[in-house]
């Protein structure tokens, strides 16, 4: 069983490396030919059937997608709100389950998820209507850089056709709300209401949210890099470990009680009557998480588990692990796209392979500490490849909060949600105490997260070398005494003595990230580093600081950034400064609103500088040109003696008049970052001609609400000759410049990761 699903498995991955989905009749041609393989070998027939079987999903989960003509046009869409609507900062955002899309006389039933944002919405939005909604829509559309999130790949599995938000209309309209439409996720949405209203805001009271109902939006970005440096942040998320905890207190509590009754003994098992409250509290609070995949396999495993019980049948670990394994893959094979099933499946096949087959240790903390042991020595080279960084104290961290969070924390917060049915007074009794309790956990993770060195970064720039780590994790967990157990080592000798390439002396290497609209660049010379803007803060708990600037920055192995440059104080430049500096040592920051910092310097025309044989200059502002917002941008002029990049902020005209007045003779540049991302009040004529870029960068968001670049800009570039690039449709842009003078062409990191799922 173990060997067919995880062949399965195989071929399902096969397929999510492919850049286009081969033709829908393929699926069918490779379930016949699996029929007949498997009467050789049941194996290479899983592995058929498992490739067959995803690309048929695939190809109807992709049968929708908003047709290219009614992208940014107005439409009218009906259907039912389909998530609990979370505030930001851009408004209120929910997922829309479609029934009918309307455009110009033409009405479709694609029954699609899109996603929504209602700007400055005055109305109650629950989870379950149905509403009228006048909209504009885009596909679905991610950023891409090295290090970062494939948002696009997460859509595509979780069915997300569509981004968009509403326009405001008289014709929004609620058309009915009946409890019947998404009934769990009303209970969870009532849940949260009623956590917020009755229990007081603190720093970890969002906390108690998520581990009730797995919502998680309002919580800090500080707090997750908290948990994320001791290695706790999975405790935050409802899974497999709440579920078994919880579903291990119902069974002995039930199971006990249960003895003590002879008439109750006499009708029914003790251990069954637990076993059946288990798998309960295990249903139900797996639906309060919204079912998601980690929950899944514990319930499938925890099903499979107690049916055998009731059975009077012994299945073994792994059997469970392959079933509810397999039913996953079945249900939605699109899974493997997401960090959690990896990690659920992962840790679970860790702990049984690190477990079984060996001498128990005596005493409960033994067998706990050896649990643990596995897990944080099995999860480096998934950690690392997920999100190119390993907590260095995880087994210390884990081995308090498990414990604290799962027997303490949880019950209590269950337990008083579960109060509200009788009383709103001892329900909020109960969750402040869980509050304070986490509390007290916080205090120690927080202390935990301040130590020297507690995370080691790291990336995986090939496969090799993560299948040689999880080699040698798997010597190692060998049972003691096992010839060559130690062997293990040098299988990880590959991964942890990568280093990635820097540039050579004279060498200036630019990577204009993809943060959707804005700006965040980085320039790496041999043992210097400089960002240049840091993208837009989009909410309390998201910001391209932290998901596109940090990770891009790890995966270069850079622990440290000489010179952080921001080049005015507008929120999709300066947003992800915080994010940055709180996460990687910056030594200093140059800026035209040093106010925004508690140190920083003015980024004033004359402050030049040099990096390993790579001069900088600040190019403007002058003392009487700060204060003018777009034109008070920190333009920086880089060169190697032999090319030149131009970085420009958001300057405007007026700014680039200044500049041709005063600088003409140092404006001269191979690269230019367009000013202020190409909009119609930049690129002067006169400008544009001194710079004589062969390259202009556009750092924009696909299909933004201000349509930058700007048609006339581009019209400009083109007849000049000049080679444009545009983030929205590259992703990370990456040009090497070196010492001799000879152009590369440049890394276009949506064109060189291309996927099927991808849209661009």
């Amino acid at each position: 069983m173990r060997a067919w699903t995880i062949a399965f498995l195989i071929g399902v991955v096969l397929l999510q490396q492919f850049t286009c989905l081969p033709a829908v009749y393929w699926s069918i041609v490779l379930a016949i030919l699996a029929l007949i393989i498997s009467r050789y070998s049941t194996v290479a027939g899983a592995c058929a059937l498992g490739f067959a079987w995803c690309l048929c999903y695939a190809y109807f989960h992709n049968a929708w997608t908003i047709p290219e003509d009614w992208q940014g046009k107005p439409l009218s869409v009906t259907g039912y709100i389909a998530s609990i609507p979370t505030s930001s900062v851009t408004g209120q955002a929910f997922l829309f389950s479609l029934r009918k899309i309307q455009f110009n006389g033409t009405t479709l039933a694609p029954h699609a998820m899109i996603k929504l944002t209602w700007r400055n919405n005055t109305s109650s939005l629950h989870v379950g209507e149905q509403w009228n909604f006048h909209v504009h829509l885009k596909k679905t559309y991610g950023t891409m850089n090295p290090g970062g999130f494939d948002y696009e790949a997460y859509a595509f599995q979780a069915g997300i056709r569509a981004n968009g938000y509403i326009v405001e209309n008289e014709k929004n309209t609620l058309v009915d709300s009946h409890w019947y439409h998404y009934p769990i996720d009303r209970v969870r949405e009532l849940l949260a209401e009623k956590i917020a209203t009755n229990l007081p805001a603190t720093q970890t009271s969002p906390w108690i949210t998520a581990l009730v109902i797995g919502e998680r939006h309002d919580i800090d970005e500080k707090d997750w890099q908290v948990l994320r440096s001791t290695g706790t942040n999975h405790l935050m998320a409802i899974a497999g470990l709440h579920i078994g905890l919880m579903a291990a207190l119902a069974h002995f509590f039930v199971a006990g009680v249960w003895r003590r009754f002879p008439y109750l003994v006499n009708k029914f098992p003790a251990v069954h009557a637990g076993a059946i409250a288990a798998l309960s509290v295990a249903l139900i609070y797996s639906a309060l998480a919204g079912f998601s995949i980690p929950t899944q396999r514990a319930c499938l495993m925890l099903t499979f588990f107690l049916l055998a019980l009731l059975m009077r049948k012994n299945i073994g670990a792994w059997y469970a692990w392959s079933c509810a394994l397999l039913c996953i893959l079945l249900i939605n094979p699109l899974t493997v796209l997401t960090e959690s099933f990896c990690l659920s499946f992962g840790s679970v096949a860790l702990i049984i392979y690190g477990v079984s087959g060996r001498i128990s240790p005596k005493g409960w903390w033994w067998q706990w500490g050896r649990i643990q042991w596995v897990i944080a020595l099995g999860l480096v080279p998934l950690s690392i490849a997920l999100f190119q960084q390993c907590s260095l104290i995880s087994f210390a961290a884990n081995s308090i909060a498990i414990p604290w969070v799962g027997f303490l924390v949880v019950p209590l917060s269950l337990l008083g949600s579960f109060l509200f049915i009788f009383s709103n007074h001892a329900a909020a009794f109960v969750l402040i105490l869980a509050d304070k309790i986490l509390s007290i956990l916080w205090l120690v993770l927080t202390w935990f997260s301040h130590l020297p060195n507690v995370v080691w970064y790291q990336t995986v720039p090939h496969l090799w070398m993560l299948i040689a780590a999880i080699i040698g994790i798997i010597f190692l967990l060998f049972p003691v005494g096992f010839p060559g157990r130690y062997f293990g080592i040098v299988w990880l000798l590959p991964l942890a003595l990568y280093k990635p390439a820097v540039p050579q002396p004279g060498e200036a290497w630019l990577t204009v990230l993809d943060i959707g609209q804005g700006l965040s660049a980085v320039v790496q010379t041999q043992t210097h580093t400089l960002v240049f803007d840091t993208g837009p803060r989009l909410s309390a708990s998201f910001d391209m600081g932290d998901s596109v600037v940090v990770p891009f920055l790890h995966a270069i192995n850079t622990r440290q950034v000489d010179l952080l440059v921001v080049s005015h104080s507008d929120n999709d430049h300066i947003g992800g400064a915080a994010a940055v500096m709180s996460q990687i040592n910056v030594l200093k920051v140059k800026t035209s609103a040093p106010t925004h910092f508690a140190h920083a310097d003015l980024c004033l025309r004359g402050d030049t500088w040099t990096w390993d044989g790579v001069n900088f200059s600040f190019l403007y502002p002058t003392k009487d040109t700060l204060n003018k917002n777009n034109d008070s941008s920190c333009v920086l002029r880089v060169s190697n003696g032999k090319q030149q990049i131009l970085m420009t902020g958001d300057i405007e005209k007026s700014a680039e008049k200044e500049l041709t007045a005063n600088e003409s003779d140092n404006l001269s540049a191979t690269i230019l970052i367009a000013p202020h991302h190409g909009s119609k009040t930049s690129a002067v004529k006169n400008f544009v001609n001194l710079v004589d870029p062969k390259y202009v960068l556009f750092a924009t968001g696909y299909r933004n609400r201000y349509h930058f670049p700007h048609p006339s800009v581009v019209k400009l570039y083109q007849e000049k000759n000049v080679i444009a690039y545009n983030t929205a449709d590259t992703g990370a842009i990456q040009f090497k410049l070196n010492s001799s003078g000879v152009e590369s062409a440049p890394g276009l990191y949506r064109k060189q990761h291309k996927h099927y799922w991808n849209n661009g």
